[in-house]
């Protein structure tokens, strides 16, 4: 796996790169990988919603009341709900699955939404050479700090790749918890 090389400069610490037609290059390279991780990322949100629905719910006509509520929690919100749904139905019903299990599911969807914000809130136009891209302004006492991430390809490939697997990985864990609550 490619390490995420995270450095923190102030704001002069970083040169730009030496052409429009060099930032343009760099932005065409990587414009499908920052699709995918939004298609995904999109994705998996609307599981969390759906598996959310599928254990409050006892009648599929009401739907749209909870979708009320659902659609105005954001996803860490909804990764929350689901894992405390998840671990009442664990503890109560004495189902195979581990807490264990839904500590390790609950990390792999936080570091889906960690990752994915590294994207969506990069200051893309920002764009340093060496594929430094800032992610996060801080202000501290000493001034203002700017945290920037190297993207590089192999590195997008596998952030593309773990959201991908983790909506799998998640439609795995809510197919084995229902067959196992239904016997």
């Amino acid at each position: 796996m490619t390490e995420r090389i995270f450095r923190q400069y102030e704001s002069d610490e970083l040169e730009y790169l030496e052409s429009e037609e060099e930032f343009e290059a760099y932005l065409d390279a990587i414009a499908p990988y920052i699709g995918w991780i939004v298609i995904y990322f999109n994705s998996l949100e609307e599981h969390l919603s759906d598996f959310i629905r599928e254990v409050v719910l006892r009648d599929p006509i009401q739907d749209e009341r909870l979708d009320v509520f659902l659609s105005e929690m954001q996803y860490a919100a909804k990764c929350r709900a689901l894992i405390h749904l998840y671990g009442q139905m664990i503890q109560s019903c004495k189902v195979k699955r581990t807490q264990e299990e839904l500590n390790q599911l609950e990390r792999m969807l936080l570091e889906c939404a960690k990752r994915r914000n590294e994207y969506a809130h990069a200051d893309w136009i920002d764009l340093r050479k060496e594929s430094y891209v800032r992610v996060k302004t801080n202000s501290k006492k000493l001034g203002i700090f700017h945290r920037y991430r190297k993207f590089e390809t192999s590195l997008m490939e596998t952030d593309v790749e773990f959201i991908n697997n983790a909506r799998h990985v998640l439609c795995e864990f809510n197919d084995n918890i229902w067959s196992e609550m239904r016997g």
